[in-house]
């Protein structure tokens, strides 16, 4: 494979948990980053030993816990050493020319904090998670804009981020199990004088993993989470416009 810039100087770091349907899939086009960190929160399902076994440059750190997604993506950033880092979920795929896009969207746009791909379902199709000024997230647009554009709320799903900026920011709130990281990142983001950039010729694919369980008992989990999520965001960002609580 031909070693690009965005690969020389990118660490890419994902959160495994119970992933092994998926996470090789993400991890095999990315073989050639300057480093691959995986975070594993506690996972039982013997994913471990098949990345060490497969992929064994691979750098895997063990947290011994699930303290929550958040939680496990920092402890990726706060280890890597290079200048950029991408933040990818373990069911979702992209490849070196669709990184380079995001590296060279870094590069045009210095002040952005990150830039994100377009993201597409498998036999679904576009997963738009993107909104402009006045739109809520439950009118997401599907009219993608021509050219690189920013945005509020850009999905993290996967992203590929100045490695600085987002430790100088602190990382991902931690208090934050799961849903809604990403968006209180963005809103802390903006306030910090960063922007996000979607590059839409960039996409991945994203198999969302989770939603094709049937255990009542995820479900009532991700739930529970999703709620705790959005009142722990309307306190945290009280006074200000939270536009993702409008209906």
């Amino acid at each position: 494979m031909l070693q690009t810039p965005a690969l020389e100087e990118t660490t890419v770091v994902t959160v495994n948990y119970n992933a092994i349907d998926f996470i090789a899939n993400c991890l095999e086009p990315l073989l050639e980053a300057k480093e691959i960190i995986v975070v594993d929160n506690d996972s039982t399902d013997q994913s471990l030993a098949m990345i060490a076994e497969r992929f064994p440059t691979v750098r895997i750190i063990a947290t011994g816990e699930n303290a929550g997604n958040g939680a496990g993506i920092n402890v990726g950033i706060f280890a890597a050493k290079t200048p950029y880092v991408l933040i990818i979920d373990p069911d979702a795929v992209l490849t070196p020319d669709n990184l380079q896009l995001l590296y060279q969207g870094l590069q045009d746009f210095p002040d952005a904090a990150f830039t994100a791909p377009l993201l597409f379902i498998p036999r679904h199709g576009q997963d738009l998670w993107v909104m402009g000024p006045g739109e809520t997230m439950h009118s997401r647009t599907y009219e993608v804009p021509e050219g690189p554009f920013c945005s509020w709320f850009l999905s993290a799903c996967v992203i590929l981020c100045h490695t600085k900026t987002i430790q100088d920011l602190g990382g991902w709130d931690d208090n934050i199990f799961l849903y809604l990281e990403d968006l209180d990142l963005c809103m802390r983001l903006t306030k910090a004088g960063h922007s996000m950039i979607c590059i839409p010729e960039a996409t991945a694919d994203h198999f969302n993993s989770y939603s094709a369980s049937r255990s009542w008992k995820l479900h009532w989990r991700k739930d529970w989470s999703f709620a705790w999520s959005q009142l722990y965001l309307a306190e945290k960002f009280r006074g200000r416009s939270v536009m993702w609580q409008e209906a």
